[in-house]
């Protein structure tokens, strides 16, 4: 998998990377609160996914136009400096604790402060 498919895939959402959780927890947080406005956002995130992966199968499944053959693939100087942002996307879609343990103290003594 090409490492522009992986980032496309957190903004999907996909299970196991960083944009999932994003997503679960404001949706969970929404839900109680607002029942309709989640359900709308729920549309609207299935609207973006039809987009993604619309892109995804017109860059990565069609043909190679011609002007676009010499232009070189990532170095591997390029692949390495990647490496980096692709690992946090996992680590933090497999392990959110990570973040959320460090802003958890400071969400509560902010939402306490709006009570």
């Amino acid at each position: 998998m090409r490492t522009d498919g992986i980032a496309l895939f957190s903004s999907l959402g996909l299970p196991g990377l960083n944009g999932f959780v994003g997503e679960f927890l404001i949706l969970r947080g929404a839900f109680p609160l607002a029942t309709w406005a989640t359900a709308l956002a729920v549309i609207g995130l299935l609207a973006t996914a039809i987009f993604i992966l619309t892109i995804l199968q017109r860059v990565f499944s069609g043909p190679l136009n011609e002007r676009w053959f010499k232009l070189p693939d990532l170095t591997i100087g390029e692949r390495f400096a990647l490496v980096p942002a692709i690992a946090i996307m996992f680590v933090l879609g497999i392990y959110p604790q990570l973040v959320l343990g460090l802003i958890n103290s400071t969400a509560i003594n902010m939402t306490q402060h709006l009570r």
